[in-house]
């Protein structure tokens, strides 16, 4: 795969996915790396509202919208590949729709704790809650878990390794949403790229110590972003303002449907 479209954070917006709809059309990337947050931050779950399987009826309805859109981009569907995001909760039921989505729609991948090879590429995911001591509650995940099962990505074949993750690291593409555990994770596995959601306000791309770390910002504002693996290292990532379609330039406006 050359061309993948790098993204995250769509919040519970619709027209968040039909900027994810007008960026496949405008763009026609060969792949999909989504890095977490279909559902609204500051949600709240309370039983009484709840499904058979915990998640509200709105949140369900949300996130299989969510997996058609991604199971209807592209002629042929594009590959796609999915973590669920802090507030993707509870995290079994966000499992169990993905592991039906990838029933429905061959395209849709998840890759939480799972590598999924495409061509040339491996791709491999941590989502959820991520802390950073040995014992963690309400499902987070701790550091050695998540070495765990990335660990195949560290030994994958392909020449391209991609890892996924929730958070961004700590410094200009963190700012306070930053997490010293994400800089040792990148560290410990060394991929080729590295897609961490983090706020809009300190999206941006680097490369540290061989990887590079994109946080295409959130989807749920209008951003994205581009990674072409064959122009030169300091073109390779294009950052997107998809209200901007069509036209020069990258412009700051509010955000609103």
């Amino acid at each position: 795969m050359r061309r993948i479209l790098l993204c995250a954070g769509v919040n519970g917006r619709q027209k968040a996915l039909q900027w994810l709809r007008a960026a496949v059309q405008a763009r026609q990337p060969d792949g999909i790396f989504f890095a977490g947050g279909v559902l609204s931050e500051g949600r709240q779950y309370t039983a009484r509202d709840g499904t058979c399987w915990g998640m509200t009826f709105d949140d369900a309805l949300f996130v299989e919208r969510f997996f058609a859109t991604l199971g209807g981009l592209g002629e042929p569907p594009v590959f796609c590949a999915v973590i669920p995001g802090p507030m993707d909760t509870p995290l079994t039921d966000f499992l169990r729709m993905g592991m039906h989505a990838e029933t429905e729609f061959p395209n849709v991948h998840l890759v939480h704790g799972c590598l999924v090879t495409e061509r040339d590429v491996a791709v491999c995911g941590m989502g959820g809650v991520l802390c950073d001591g040995p014992a963690c509650e309400n499902g987070a995940c701790s550091r050695v878990l998540a070495e765990y099962h990335l660990r195949s990505l560290w030994s994958a074949k392909q020449p391209r390794r991609a890892l996924l993750l929730p958070t961004p690291p700590t410094g200009s593409l963190g700012g306070p949403a930053g997490r010293a555990m994400i800089g040792e994770l990148i560290d410990s596995i060394h991929p080729a790229l590295c897609v961490a959601a983090g706020p809009s306000a300190t999206r941006g791309s680097q490369r540290v110590a061989g990887t590079l770390i994109v946080n295409p910002g959130e989807l749920a504002c209008g951003w994205a972003a581009l990674i072409d693996w064959q122009l030169p290292l300091e073109d390779q990532v294009e950052h997107l303002d998809l209200r901007a379609l069509g036209r020069v330039g990258c412009v700051e406006v509010g955000v609103g449907d």
